[in-house]
């Protein structure tokens, strides 16, 4: 019985995420640049409440998870289009003192036939930078296979990822003009370096968060300001066990996210640190988009709490 219960479920989300999406997409695309109406506050409230078992209140949140949503469905604030643009945001960071901070840029452009694969180094990371995911590691020029490169590109290149993926509500991505860029691929002891996730709160760093392993058996592990490990997860994601030892210039990680965060009343700062040098990876303006869930839920209250809401 449990087993048929399952498989309903699964086959219920699938036909949600098939049939119902797609209306809510619909229905965001029509109303463009303009904020959320109730009807758009229904369709969205639908999938909050299968996701996180309540009505959300996205006209006065009070969850971290609530607040993320409300500034999808309302916030017009043309520096989320800056920020969230993998390409435009370097100079986001740049004018922010952070020059030093970003990547080595290889090659930028429109056009995927442009992409001078000759003159790359054997190991690189290629990206679109106008959605989440959009992201190509190369660990071994010799055996990319460079048409399937170009065509995954291009189908990336032809979506808009606000109004083509997920309920159409990620705002800050619907105005990015589509472009690529290859950057240098970041590595620490043969592997890809961990990520370092601070979520800052009117420019000061309240939470962290250390990825590792994101493309091989993700894991996990949250920490408060004062650098306690906190007992909690996003679902769908693995608690880290193993010990951790932070870097030396973590200190030095944190100012350079609290300057980043500056003039923003929410907003994570990724960051790496590699051999002794701090990078930028990006800004995120939704962390968790409209899927990701805090496990105990007293966590979605506590990180609600440190947000500011207009």
């Amino acid at each position: 019985m449990k087993v048929v219960s399952q498989l309903m479920a699964k086959i219920f989300n699938r036909l949600f995420k098939i049939l119902y999406w797609p209306i809510c997409r619909m229905y965001a695309s029509y109303l463009g640049n303009r904020p959320a109406d109730a009807l758009l506050r229904f369709f969205c409230g639908l999938q909050f409440r299968r996701t996180y078992h309540f009505w959300p209140n996205f006209l006065q949140p009070s969850r971290f998870s609530e607040k993320v949503w409300s500034r999808q469905l309302h916030e017009r604030d043309p520096q989320f289009t800056l920020i969230s643009d993998k390409f435009r945001v370097r100079e986001y960071v740049a004018g922010k003192g952070g020059s030093d901070y970003l990547i080595p840029l290889l090659w930028s452009g429109d056009k995927t036939e442009e992409i001078p694969f000759a003159k790359l180094p054997l190991k690189f990371v290629i990206k679109a930078n106008h959605g989440c995911g959009y992201n190509i590691i190369v660990m071994d020029k010799a055996t990319l296979d460079q048409e399937k490169t170009k065509q995954q590109l291009n189908q990336w290149l032809n979506l808009n990822f606000c109004t083509d993926t997920f309920l159409g509500i990620a705002w800050g991505y619907r105005n990015i003009k589509p472009h690529i860029i290859v950057e240098s691929l970041l590595e620490e002891n043969g592997k890809l370096p961990v990520d370092y996730k601070f979520f800052c709160f009117s420019g000061r760093m309240e939470f962290f968060k250390i990825d590792f392993d994101r493309f091989d058996g993700h894991s996990e592990k949250f920490f408060d300001r004062e650098l306690n490990g906190l007992d909690f997860f996003e679902v769908g994601l693995i608690p880290y066990q193993g010990e951790i030892n932070l870097p030396y210039n973590f200190e030095e990680m944190i100012c350079v996210a609290e300057s980043l965060a500056d003039g923003l009343d929410f907003i994570r700062v990724d960051l790496y640190s590699v051999g002794n040098k701090i990078y930028f990876s990006e800004l995120t303006p939704y962390p968790g988009g409209v899927s990701a869930k805090f496990e105990p839920e007293s966590f979605d209250y506590l990180f609600g709490e440190k947000w500011t809401w207009k």
